[in-house]
């Protein structure tokens, strides 16, 4: 038995192995952990089925089939994937078609620069490089993407059109151009590099023209005449967000090309003037520019390809997708290591190449570590870190009991119309009929997970839609594993899950009118003898019962953090308090450390005084420790608020 010996020229196949069972294993996981969404791979998963029994249906989430949201056939060129693997791999195919044209993309670029350089070093030095980069981690927050895959092609591409493989490069070329609706203007400036690298050689150039041809027609068809075809009142085509450039495509060309310094400028200024968001555009720049691309002003060429990317990005009427967080760098991430590595392999000296490709890997990876901490980032709330770091114990926690909610997920029969939240979507969505809930339409089953909000609606109204199914005489309870409820429509077939357990419910009720006072300890008691408030927020005069009442202003906006002793055996909580003061200043709030945060500022019924009711409803998390847990009101006007009358009901784990 010949014996396995690893030499220098493996070592970049070693590398692309050893991330690739990493990429492949976190796009995995998330997907069995309950974190994968409806935005976008739910949808994605619909179409991908519809498009493989030969249908192009309505999406479940927005009026309008698939192409009318992005006018994409590359979901439809994967179709045979579909037919190959799905019968195995269900709703986690994607995955596995996407993280297999990330490793064909670093193939293809370890490929390309070995053409132009007999440095190994070089070699494993990109296959490294590229998986180090931020957008490589940031681009799980989002699951599967369009972007990630159209953006795969480009490094075959520009490897199969080096090696000279002109009728392969050719039918990449057609693939690319319509996988996604931004490919086209991407390609007129990667074709305008190629004919700068390539001018002196005739037939390159002339290829290059053509394609740079074929590519702006087919945007001015997509642009002028294919979308516009698709759209209807129900649908309109929605990706083209740049008011600073105009209202279409037309206009945005009109306006660069009479206003090419206003133009530019717009790529380092905040052009939607809150200055919440100054330092986003820099903070991208700066994370990329330091990973290795202030290389490029070596070889500016380069930096053309990257052109049509970053304007996408940074001149778009959304903040989020300037930044470095989700897939919004991943076109830029695709090309940065082959045009780094391009320009090394351009260095004389063997030593400057290897100490400076050493230095970028470091650089990548020091960049990559840092930005991952979302308090190192200009807008933390658009990082994942549960999706995005690995390393980390929260990667492989999940608020679900994967094997149990995968049972009762079998157990709803496949030809059933189904009704269900976010991060349960995408498991079931390989089906006929999906609404995502609080929509239910036809659906005969509702799944939903109580830590699973509908992001149209507060926390309150999320909760009391929820509680709205779940007492309804119209549907009846058929399985849970908290957090996760299956309801059927009364009169559809069951799903074969054995009955849930029947049970009364234990709670207990406190109640504080704030009059109730231990003048020893200056404390005002709820009914129980438990500490509601202390005495010095406590006035007199003003109230909704009694003569007291809590008075919350700008300078002590908080009331009493009221703790939960017997958290952990508790399942619902139901807290409301009545308030007077400027609408939409009163919050009532409660967490568990910085684990478990929900609030609702949205006021119910008003009494003849002014006095209005605030509520907040929650199930207790159980997969944190929840001794932690309180409930507060938070003043966050500059109005003085008054509360009274605090009602608390705890219902107890049967």
């Amino acid at each position: 038995m010949r014996r396995l010996k690893l030499e220098k020229r493996h070592l970049p196949v070693v590398i692309l192995i050893v991330f690739g069972i990493l990429l492949f294993f976190m796009g995995m996981a998330n997907h069995w952990f309950f974190r994968t969404v409806t935005f976008d791979y739910g949808n994605y998963n619909f179409a991908f089925r519809d498009y493989a029994h030969f249908r192009i249906s309505p999406m479940p989430t927005y009026p309008g089939n698939f192409l009318q949201d992005h006018y994409s056939f590359l979901l439809m060129f994967l179709v045979p994937v579909y037919w190959l693997l799905n019968w195995l791999t269900g709703t986690y195919t994607l995955i596995t078609i996407q993280y297999a044209m990330v490793l064909w993309a670093a193939w293809s670029t370890w490929k390309l620069v070995s053409l132009k350089t007999s440095n190994l070093w070089l070699g494993a030095g990109v296959m490294l490089y590229y998986f180090l980069l931020l957008g490589r981690y940031t681009t799980f927050s989002c699951d599967v993407n369009l972007a990630v895959l159209s953006a795969c092609l480009i490094p075959p591409f520009l490897y199969a059109f080096e090696k000279q493989k002109y009728p392969a490069a050719a039918l990449l070329l057609v693939v690319a151009l319509l996988s996604r609706e931004n490919i086209p203007i991407w390609f007129i400036f990667i074709f305008i590099v190629l004919i700068i690298n390539h001018r002196k050689e005739k037939k390159a150039v002339l290829l290059s023209a053509g394609g740079l041809l074929l590519s702006l027609f087919y945007f001015i068809l997509l642009f002028a005449v294919l979308i516009p075809g698709v759209e209807n009142e129900e649908k309109q085509f929605t990706l083209f967000n740049y008011s600073a450039l105009g209202e279409g495509p037309g206009e945005a060309l009109r306006f660069v090309v009479t206003h090419p310094l206003e133009a530019i400028k717009l790529f380092f200024v905040n052009h939607l003037g809150d200055p919440a968001y100054d330092g986003v555009k820099t903070e991208f720049y700066l994370v990329y520019l330091l990973s290795g691309g202030i290389l490029l002003v070596l070889r500016p060429q380069y930096l053309l390809w990257f052109i049509p990317v970053v304007a996408q990005k940074v001149l778009n009427d959304s903040f989020v997708r300037w930044g470095i967080s989700t897939y919004y760098s991943i076109e830029v991430v695709t090309l940065l290591p082959l045009s780094v590595f391009l320009v090394l392999a351009s260095l004389k000296r063997r030593w400057v190449q290897n100490g400076v490709a050493l230095l970028a890997c470091a650089a990548a990876l020091t960049i990559t570590l840092y930005k991952l901490n979302p308090d190192n980032v200009e807008i933390p709330w658009t990082m994942n870190p549960a999706k995005e770091r690995i390393y980390k114990k929260e990667f492989f926690q999940s608020p679900y009991h994967i094997r149990e909610v995968n049972r009762i997920i079998g157990g709803i029969p496949r030809d059933a119309a189904v009704s269900t939240t976010d991060r349960l979507f995408s498991h079931l969505s390989q089906r006929d009929y999906i609404r995502l809930f609080p929509t239910v339409d036809k659906a005969d089953y509702i799944l939903f997970s109580v830590f699973d909000n509908y992001f149209m609606f507060s926390q309150q109204e999320n909760e009391e839609t929820r509680n709205r199914y779940l007492y309804s005489d119209e549907w009846e309870l058929v399985a849970k594993e908290f957090p996760v409820f299956l309801l059927k429509r009364k009169g559809s077939p069951g799903p074969g899950l054995p009955p849930v357990p029947a049970g009364g419910e234990v709670s207990d009720t406190l109640s504080c009118n704030f009059e109730s006072r231990d003048s020893l300890r200056e404390e005002v008691l709820f009914d129980d003898g438990s500490v509601a408030e202390i005495m010095n927020r406590i006035s007199a005069g003003h109230s909704r019962s009694g003569d007291h009442s809590v008075l919350l202003d700008s300078a002590d906006p908080y009331s009493k953090a009221i703790p939960f002793p017997d958290a952990g055996k508790l399942e619902y909580v139901s807290v409301s308090v009545y308030c007077q003061g400027t609408d939409g200043q009163a919050n009532l709030v409660a967490t568990i450390g910085n684990q478990f945060y929900i609030l609702n500022n949205k006021t119910g019924e008003s009494d003849e005084r002014g006095w209005k009711k605030l509520e907040l409803s929650f199930w207790v998390p159980q997969h944190i420790d929840p001794s932690g847990l309180v409930v507060y009101v938070w003043n966050t006007g500059s109005d003085p608020l008054r509360i009274d009358d605090m009602t608390i009901i705890k219902r107890y784990h049967q």
